[in-house]
């Protein structure tokens, strides 16, 4: 192997290529390094690297959606909502009542947001867990935001957080009669400008923070 080979691979593993990403490397753009397939009953999380990871449907589940980005898997069926873990190369299920009703999905390259009817779900890809929060009496969906590791769910009454890297849903109460103006989103960080006050949410912190 030449030096000038041998140095480049040093500096690639140096930079954190070739590696799975953890959160120091959060800034690093993910390539997409997982793949979702389902065959005789079987859904198969395939990996860039060495090994498959295989979840069983049950009797009568069906497939609805698959989707696939970065480290991370969706799956939902007509019975549960499933995260796949490329890190930890895992399925983890979440299950559904029979009344819940998905109404959207978002998947970025290390975390899942499904809102349903009855609650909003997480799936945090590195830890390989998924998160649940329901919604009260009359409350509604208003609008949400998700970007790769962070990601925010409005309400009629409240704005809900959700981080890729810790915690499960961080919920801020919204003054009445104060309404959103505008929002900012990148990778890590959240700004909500209301009429009387601005909200931040920070993936690494994962909790509110108001600006004077």
């Amino acid at each position: 192997m030449s030096p000038r080979i041998l140095v480049f691979m040093v500096l690639m593993v140096g930079l954190g290529y070739g590696v799975w990403p953890g959160y120091a490397l959060s800034q690093e753009v993910i390539t997409d390094q997982v793949s979702i397939t389902s065959e005789r009953g079987q859904l198969f999380g395939i990996t860039s690297g060495e090994g498959i990871a295989r979840a069983f449907l049950a009797a009568g589940e069906e497939v609805l959606a698959v989707e696939a980005k970065g480290v991370t898997g969706y799956v939902q069926t007509t019975k549960r909502l499933l995260g796949f873990s490329g890190r930890l190369q895992r399925w983890v299920d979440m299950s559904l009542s029979s009344g819940e009703q998905v109404v959207k999905w978002m998947v970025t390259p290390r975390m899942i947001v499904v809102q349903g009817r009855e609650a909003v779900y997480g799936f945090q890809s590195d830890l390989g867990r998924w998160k649940r929060e329901s919604w009260g009496a009359g409350e509604t969906l208003v609008d949400s935001v998700v970007d790769d590791h962070v990601g925010i769910v409005i309400t009629n009454r409240r704005v809900l957080g959700f981080s890729a890297f810790t915690g499960g849903f961080f919920s801020k109460d919204l003054p009445s009669g104060n309404s959103i103006h505008d929002m900012q989103v990148n990778d890590n960080v959240v700004i909500i400008h209301l009429s009387g006050l601005t909200l931040v949410f920070r993936s690494g912190l994962a909790i509110w923070a108001e600006l004077p």
